[in-house]
């Protein structure tokens, strides 16, 4: 179950950790979608696996530790970018991992990213965690301090949950930058209008202490959100006090106002 007022508490809009105790067996479990979802994991890694897909290089050890947390087993293959491919296939969530190194800021080192949320793994590889961030507005001005605490706390056998979101206008899973996805526009009602949920999964891997980030991608139509009670004006309240250079980073300058005004009429 989605604890939808927590995601959109009743006040403006600012940038949270949100960060709260999870269960990595429960994020990592099949779903009731598993198979659709699996196959078209398969259809892009098949088509397309340098996109999707990104390992450095002795980083095996790391991916393989992460994969048997997640899959509970392994694969059969020494190439740190085929066990990732191969995970990729058969794992549900996406799932990134970082190095264990504080001193270069847990750079990105492996992972499959079948469904990004406009951006590309294998362009963040090798990048530390502040310049991950670099490109959201105020992200590490305002929480890069608590990010940096939280991963230097942070105990192998314990998984963190907490949740993203963004608009769009489609329904499609894989928003990777070099896929062409319809804009949002000023025309942009919440019956076109689709919420991206990211819940994400943190835990540090006990033998090799890298970093596994899992995302795991559902949308959702906005106007069957707004029907949820109480829920339509805390959304509006999100999105009217939304500063403007994070509206246009999330590709929503031309219509957050007016999705905002749209569900305070509701």
């Amino acid at each position: 179950m989605i604890d939808w007022h927590r995601l959109f508490p009743d006040e403006d809009f600012r940038f949270r950790m949100g960060l709260r105790p999870g269960d990595e067996a429960a994020f990592f479990a099949p779903s009731a979608d598993g198979e659709s979802i699996l196959a078209q994991r398969a259809a892009l890694l098949a088509a397309h696996p340098h996109r999707y897909a990104a390992a450095l290089a002795d980083t095996l050890p790391m991916i393989a530790e992460a994969t048997r947390l997640m899959r509970q087993s392994s694969f059969a293959t020494d190439d740190a970018l085929a066990h990732c491919i191969a995970a990729g296939r058969e794992i549900e969530p996406d799932w990134v991992l970082l190095s264990p190194d504080a001193s270069r800021n847990h750079p990105v080192i492996a992972g499959c990213v079948c469904f990004p949320s406009s951006w590309s793994l294998p362009e963040k590889l090798g990048k530390p965690i502040s310049a991950v961030h670099q490109p959201v507005p105020t992200v590490n001005e305002n929480l890069g301090r608590s990010i940096d605490a939280f991963f230097e706390k942070l105990v192998p056998g314990k998984a963190w949950l907490r949740e993203n979101w963004s608009l769009s206008a489609d329904d499609a899973l894989d928003h990777h930058t070099e896929i062409t996805t319809p804009p949002l526009t000023e025309r942009a009602t919440p019956g076109t209008t689709w919420l991206r949920l990211e819940k994400q999964l943190l835990i540090r891997l006990p033998l090799t202490r890298a970093i596994l980030f899992g995302i795991n991608v559902t949308v959702h139509r906005l106007d069957t959100l707004a029907a949820i009670p109480d829920l339509a004006p805390r959304i509006a309240r999100a999105l009217r006090t939304m500063p403007e250079d994070i509206a246009a980073y999330k590709g929503l300058k031309h219509c957050h106002h007016i999705l905002a005004y749209a569900l305070d009429a509701r």
